[in-house]
């Protein structure tokens, strides 16, 4: 598993580097309204890959399991591709028939053409079917438990579309030319990784495709395939209507901002996600056993970690924003207006975070019954508590609201995932693993802003003293919350019951 978390890691992280070295770059070279525009087009995908169904969720967890054979898992393949391609299809005719009434009726737009910015939609809703269908074809792979060749894919893409595309908007600044390209991208990708996951399952290379719906395959993933499709709807609401909402009511440069700080704050959400994939094969396949003990020694020994490594970060990030944006775009102006957003974002995403590790207990169950009354009754809060929230306050009352929500979720989450699944203590469950670490580490961060930034005026030398604070937050942590032997079981350094 170790070596899984570590190919896992490199992959978030360009993830995340790829975003913070890249972003300033496509703002210095379009334009801050064209990367506003940008930013409306992620929304686009992410509400798309409300779409995904469940199916790469439930592809991972058939892939995963110990207790079925081979041609089994290609059969429930087949199927699940079908259904993709159907999805696609679907999608890429609605986005084809309303990107001008989104470009024309909703976005605030003042500089570009509204006609060009359908194109745009257009574009980025074709590629955003063969981006699910990448994610899908890696979950698959990851479902073998083949982070490293699945994170070789996920740099190789994101250099190529994220990184490359700076070279091609250098020579040609234009948003066409910038969704072109990232569309080619992600189809070359695509289907690459669609050789890799036949060769997996079949030893050999398959060119062709061949629908397939095979109704028994429909009747036993049905249910947990159903469930991951309704957390899914819930979820893009959830964490979609902030920024629809402010695109609707606001200026898209407000959007712009916004979204600034939803890329830094995102990061921390990301810190976890690498040990989580690596984790969901894992624990399905000691649940799949009947191996409950040691999945709960398991989540025991990870999950303080991942608090003290998400409240590191974010206590941070928090009181370091400003300079942390300045540092990324070099631009004190927009600093200041991003700044605003990230320390209420920087929270709700570690919450956000915290609820990861045992939302990979429940998968591992087939159990998505309390992820989807949780979302259905905040929508009860959100769908009208973000309209009026940036009607009255603008774009800060939006945070609020997600910040609210999230913190209000992952909490009542955590208790009945552990009810169920895990019988920790309530002091183990909140106090030990997160009110213990939170205030400690917000105690550390602050104090460390009292020691003077003598680089004020240098952004890589400012950044390493950000980065230095962090260190010393995060380790400060872990010497007191964690005992060495533990975190030696947390890295797998030596074998033991659970390793094995």
């Amino acid at each position: 598993m170790k070596k899984n978390i570590i190919a896992n890691v490199i992959g978030k992280f360009w993830s995340a580097l790829s975003g913070f070295l890249f972003i300033p770059l496509y703002i210095k070279f379009l334009g801050f309204e064209s990367y506003s525009v940008i930013s409306f087009t992620l929304i686009v995908a992410g509400v798309m890959a409300v779409l995904d169904a469940g199916l790469t969720a439930t592809l991972s967890r058939e892939f995963a399991r110990k207790d079925q054979l081979i041609v089994e898992k290609f059969r429930v393949f087949k199927t699940l591709e079908t259904c993709y391609f159907l999805i696609i299809i679907f999608t890429g005719i609605f986005i084809f028939f309303f990107s001008d009434f989104i470009a024309v009726k909703w976005l605030n737009l003042k500089i570009i053409d509204p006609e060009r910015v359908s194109l745009f939609i257009k574009i980025i809703g074709f590629e955003a079917g063969f981006q699910m269908l990448f994610r899908f074809y890696m979950g698959g792979v990851l479902g073998f438990e083949q982070q490293i060749k699945a994170n070789i894919f996920q740099v190789g893409w994101g250099m190529l579309r994220n990184g490359v595309v700076v070279l091609v908007i250098y020579f040609v600044p234009s948003l066409e030319m910038f969704f072109t390209w990232q569309l080619i991208s992600t189809i070359i990708f695509t289907i690459l990784m669609r050789f890799s996951i036949l060769r997996i399952l079949s030893g050999k290379y398959i060119l062709g495709f061949k629908p397939t719906l095979e109704k028994e395959i429909f009747f036993k993933i049905g249910r947990f395939a159903g469930g991951m499709l309704l957390i899914s709807l819930i979820a893009s609401l959830n964490t979609q209507m902030d920024k629809l909402t402010i695109s609707k009511l606001l200026d898209i440069n407000i959007l712009g901002y916004y979204t600034l700080a939803i890329s830094i704050a995102t990061g921390i959400y990301i810190l976890v996600s690498p040990i989580s994939i690596a984790l969901l094969p894992r624990f399905t396949a000691l649940y799949s056993k009947g191996e409950k003990e040691n999945a709960k020694q398991l989540y025991k020994k990870i999950n303080l970690f991942v608090s003290i490594l998400l409240f590191s970060f974010m206590a941070n990030i928090m009181f370091q924003g400003n300079k942390i944006i300045w540092i990324w775009t070099g631009n004190s102006d927009l600093a200041e207006k991003a700044n605003i957003f990230l320390p209420i974002l920087s929270f709700s995403f570690s919450m956000l975070a915290l609820a990861t590790i045992p939302y990979d207990i429940a998968i591992a169950n087939g159990y998505t019954k309390l992820n989807n009354l949780l979302g259905i009754l905040s929508l009860f809060l959100t769908l009208p508590g973000y309209w009026i929230a940036t009607k009255l306050y603008g774009g800060i009352g939006s945070a609020y609201v997600f910040c609210l929500v999230q913190t209000m979720i992952t909490l009542v989450y955590l208790y009945f995932i552990n009810k169920k699944f895990l019988s920790l203590t309530l002091y183990e469950l909140f106090i030990k693993n997160l009110l213990l670490p939170l205030i400690v580490c917000l105690a550390m961060a602050y104090g460390l802003t009292f020691i003077p930034n003598v680089f004020k005026d240098n952004r890589i030398l400012t950044f390493l003293l950000i980065g230095i604070f962090t260190a010393t937050t995060l380790f400060s942590g872990i010497l007191i919350f964690v005992p060495f032997r533990e975190l030696k079981n947390i890295f797998n350094l030596r074998k033991n019951n659970l390793s094995n």
